[in-house]
C-alpha cells in the first residue's frame, strides 16, 4: 500500500487492517517521513518515552506484524530505524 504523503502511517496501516480484516500478517516497509515521533522503552516506568523528530527523515528499515488484539480488531505492531539528513538514525518502537 501507498500512504498519502500528509497521512499518519501508523494510523494509516492499522485503518487498512482494520478496513481489510487483516488478523495476521507480516509486514516490511521502505520511504520516508517529513516527521516522525520514536519511541524508547522506559523499563523502569513501563512506558514509552516519545522521542519526536522535527525533519524529514527516511526509513531505512520496518518490520512487524499485525494481529488480533484483545477487542478482535487489528492490531499493528512496527520497529523502525529511520535514517536523518547527518547521517545518523532513531529507532522507533511503538510509542
Amino acid at each position: 500500500m501507498v500512504l498519502e504523503p500528509s497521512e499518519e502511517a501508523f494510523a494509516g496501516l492499522t485503518a487498512f487492517a482494520v478496513d481489510h480484516k487483516i488478523g495476521s500478517a507480516s509486514l516490511t516497509a521502505i520511504g520516508a517521513f517529513e516527521r516522525a515521533t520514536v519511541g524508547w522503552f522506559d523499563l523502569n516506568a513501563k512506558t514509552y518515552r516519545k522521542i519526536p523528530i522535527d525533519e524529514q527523515c527516511e526509513v531505512l528499515s520496518a518490520i512487524g506484524d499485525i494481529a488480533l488484539g484483545d477487542d478482535e480488531k487489528s492490531s499493528l505492531h512496527v520497529y523502525a530505524v529511520l535514517g536523518l539528513s547527518d547521517g545518523t538514525t532513531r529507532g522507533w518502537a511503538p510509542a
